[in-house]
Parts: structure tokens; C-alpha cells; sequence
């Protein structure tokens, strides 16, 4: 950051860049740099496997809705297709899933044609369009705590997940789930 002599932080409740106030050049000159070894190195929410794991054995189907479609040109950055650095990811973090979509947010197409009945999201980006045709599960964080809707329902874990999954599909309440 200090390289391109940038300030810090603009505001850290913010979303990705914007709480950098970076001009788009800068920030997709960092994405270039930097993302990729996020991509293939950060490590998956603590449970994620487990409970996903679990959802699937309950008779769930998991889609993978993803916005990595394009990060650099041709949807490389360097010589790293990043699609199958994901993939890659997502075996080394043991994450099932049934199908995996890439495309832009806001997801809204994918979500209707593939009949998705519950969104786990954190990203405030595309918020407002997904929340008009499906159930949010919205992973709570810090730049996202200021939105509020009546189809968000706020999540702080993967077993919180689970639960709130299992709440509104099944009408079960907290103290009857076990793992």
C-alpha cells in the first residue's frame, strides 16, 4: 500500500476497496497482485467444511454462486486461470458442493433458474437485488452491519448457519439441532 504512496485506511467498516479510497486503476492493479495468492492460500471459515458436509448429508443441495468470474483479463491473473485456482481451493478446504456457477454479481439470474430457496452471503455489493428473490443468510461482519432487511437473517458462525437452516426449513428450533 505504502509502495504507491497511498494512505491508510479511509474508513474500516467499508467494503473491500472502497474503504481504501482507491481509484479503480489502483485497485485492480493491487487485485492482480494480491489476489491470487488470497485465492489459493486464505484459509476457509472455521466449520465450513464440517457444517457443509452435514447440510449435504441432511438431503441439501449446495451451490456455489461465485463472483471470482473475472479478475484480470481472459479471467487470469499472471498465468493462473483463477476459476481453477477456486476449484483448487475449495478441494483443499474440503468444501462439497453440488454445482458451482462463476458469473458477476448480482447472482439473481443463477439464483432463479437454479431454484435456490436460501443465499449465504457477507458481501453488501449485490445485497439489495438478491434480497428481493431469496432468504439471505448474511455473514455477519463489520462492513456489512448497517443493512438491514426483513429477508436477511443475520448468521455469526457455520453452526449459527446450520441452525438457521434448519430453523426455517424445518421449523426446528435451536435446542432440538444437534452435530
Amino acid at each position: 500500500m505504502f509502495e504507491h504512496n497511498l494512505k491508510g485506511l479511509y474508513n474500516a467498516n467499508l467494503y473491500e476497496y472502497r474503504k481504501l479510497n482507491w481509484d479503480e486503476n489502483t485497485s485492480n492493479d493491487y487485485r492482480k497482485k494480491y489476489f491470487l495468492n488470497y485465492v489459493k492460500n486464505e484459509p476457509a471459515r472455521k466449520f465450513a467444511s464440517e457444517v457443509i458436509k452435514k447440510l449435504r448429508y441432511d438431503g441439501n443441495r449446495i451451490f456455489i454462486i461465485s463472483a471470482r468470474y473475472k479478475t484480470a483479463e481472459n479471467d487470469k491473473i499472471g498465468n493462473d486461470n483463477i476459476r481453477k485456482c477456486t476449484l483448487n481451493w475449495l478441494r483443499k478446504n474440503k468444501i462439497e458442493y453440488d454445482k458451482i456457477i462463476f458469473t458477476k454479481p448480482p447472482k439473481v439470474n443463477e439464483i432463479l433458474e437454479n431454484q435456490i430457496d436460501i443465499m449465504i452471503e457477507d458481501s453488501p455489493t449485490a445485497i439489495n437485488e438478491l434480497i428481493k428473490v431469496v432468504k439471505v443468510l448474511y455473514y455477519d461482519t463489520r462492513y456489512n452491519r448497517d443493512i438491514k432487511h426483513e429477508n436477511i437473517i443475520r448468521v455469526y458462525s457455520w453452526y449459527d448457519i446450520y441452525m438457521k437452516i434448519n430453523e426455517i426449513i424445518l421449523g426446528v428450533t435451536d435446542e432440538r439441532i444437534l452435530l
